[in-house]
């Protein structure tokens, strides 16, 4: 088996609306397709795609007692990013730092999932 690239990052949330709204308006990132009867969407961030499951139902079963620690968005300066987030009200967990080689931020989507900006030098060559 070969992996070549991230498919998508599946994330459930029982506030479907509110985290469409936050990835599609507040980030501005285009659904790719969606799904109304099942309550899904996926939406497009480059260089893979996030899934949004509108669940309420998580049982042991369904849900992950481990998980995804966070999703990072490579952006081209980390302070402009972070400064129209801070403007659109997003909840922010760290301002921007330096970080080795690289200068990174993190914020808060609408269910409290950790979300990082990093801008690396070596991406944008």
């Amino acid at each position: 088996m070969q992996l070549k690239a991230t498919h998508h990052v599946a994330l459930r949330t029982p506030n479907f609306a509110a985290m469409e709204q936050f990835y599609t308006q507040t980030l501005g990132l285009p659904v790719t397709r969606r799904w109304d009867d099942v309550q899904i969407v996926f939406i497009d961030v480059g260089s893979t795609t996030i899934e949004l499951i509108g669940r309420d139902d998580a049982t042991a079963e369904t849900k992950p007692t481990g998980g995804w620690d966070h999703i990072a968005f490579h952006v081209e300066d980390v302070d402009a990013a972070f400064q129209e987030l801070v403007e659109k009200g997003v909840r922010i967990r760290s301002e921007p730092r330096n970080f080795k080689e690289v200068r990174i931020a993190f914020f808060y989507d609408p269910d409290g999932n950790v979300l990082e900006l990093v801008e690396d030098p070596r991406k944008d060559a």
